[in-house]
């Protein structure tokens, strides 16, 4: 691997460290605050959570920010002028994330923001998840739903939850193809 490799990834993943812990409080806090939006939502609204797909301890920086905001912003723009009454930002070590009500039901929203991970050229890196509500239940509309395939690993192109389950890949792996995209993508 070359000097300017090692660079690009250093750059890339110049953030804090996130630590199990850190992990599990942001993923019950992101709970915690879908289940009140949803408490929340009228019966033509869902819940669109963005977050980045960022495998190892390094979820944010400066660099990871800037592609956030800019997944973030095509998918708002993928959602076609459909109203957003809330907006929520949470984040820290574990990561941006951003949690809009918006006025479409689950499926739609869901049909429209996929477009979002299959167009753009960052798009692997959108974790896109839309959750709906059917009285007391919560659901969470899945992409085989709308007839796709699942995700693709970004460097075998296997099916991604395969290769993160059998850890096919080692983290520095995937980090230097995700600085890549970035790089090649004009976004560094």
């Amino acid at each position: 691997m070359s000097e300017s490799t090692e660079a690009l990834v250093a750059m890339v993943f110049d953030g804090p460290e996130a630590a199990l812990p850190d992990m599990l409080d942001a993923r019950e806090r992101r709970a915690a605050c879908q289940r009140e939006l949803l408490a929340d939502a009228r019966d033509d609204e869902s819940l669109l959570c963005i977050t980045l797909s960022i495998p190892g301890p390094h979820k944010t920086s400066p660099v990871l920010e800037h592609v956030f905001d800019v997944l973030a912003a095509q998918a708002e723009a993928a959602l076609d002028g459909a109203a957003v009454r809330v907006r929520r930002a949470l984040g820290g070590v574990s990561g941006p994330e951003l949690l809009m009500l918006v006025a479409l039901p689950a499926r739609e929203t869901k049909r429209r923001v996929v477009q979002v991970e299959q167009t753009h050229p960052l798009g692997r890196l959108a974790d896109l998840d839309v959750l709906g509500r059917t009285g007391d239940t919560l659901f969470s509309v899945q992409r085989t739903e709308l007839g796709l395939p699942p995700r693709r690993c970004l460097i075998c192109d296997g099916e991604a939850k395969a290769c993160a389950r059998s850890r096919a890949h080692t983290v520095y792996e995937m980090q230097e193809t995700i600085a890549q995209m970035i790089e090649q993508g004009g976004y560094i």
